[in-house]
């Protein structure tokens, strides 16, 4: 079975208290959720009582949101993409930074607060991150 379910979501006006979903292909699916935060997780435990999915494994694509006449699909896909964006960035900041650590710290023989001072962070912080790596290293 598939794990990609292509959605449609609509709020009538601005009066209107909840969100009208339909899932493609999937007629008996359409249902109302209030918060639209919710609705990713609910076509996932649709695709996964129904289906017997992985709710994990889903991938829910809105192919149309609507609040009366006004669409936001493609800027709310352009916000989506740019957030998975900074996502892969903050982790590649963070890998980054910790290779840096490494380097200063062992190679270059700087203290936590000279470390700190080059990269921008507090000597505290530095020492954390040193220790979150070494518990990674020793899981």
């Amino acid at each position: 079975m598939s794990s990609d379910y292509t959605i449609s979501v609509v709020r009538a006006d601005t009066d209107d208290k909840a969100w009208t979903v339909t899932v493609q292909d999937r007629p008996d699916w359409s249902f109302r959720e209030k918060n639209f935060a919710a609705i990713d997780d609910r076509v996932r435990d649709l695709a996964h009582t129904h289906d017997g999915v992985d709710p994990d494994a889903v991938t829910v694509t809105r192919a149309h949101v609507r609040i009366g006449d006004v669409d936001i699909t493609e800027q709310l896909a352009g916000l989506d993409e740019l957030r998975r964006r900074a996502q892969e960035t903050s982790a590649q900041i963070s890998a980054t930074t910790v290779d840096l650590i490494g380097v200063l710290r062992t190679q270059a023989g700087l203290s936590t607060r000279d470390t700190g001072a080059v990269l921008g962070l507090t000597g505290g912080r530095i020492n954390q991150l040193e220790q979150a790596t070494r518990a990674e290293t020793t899981e």
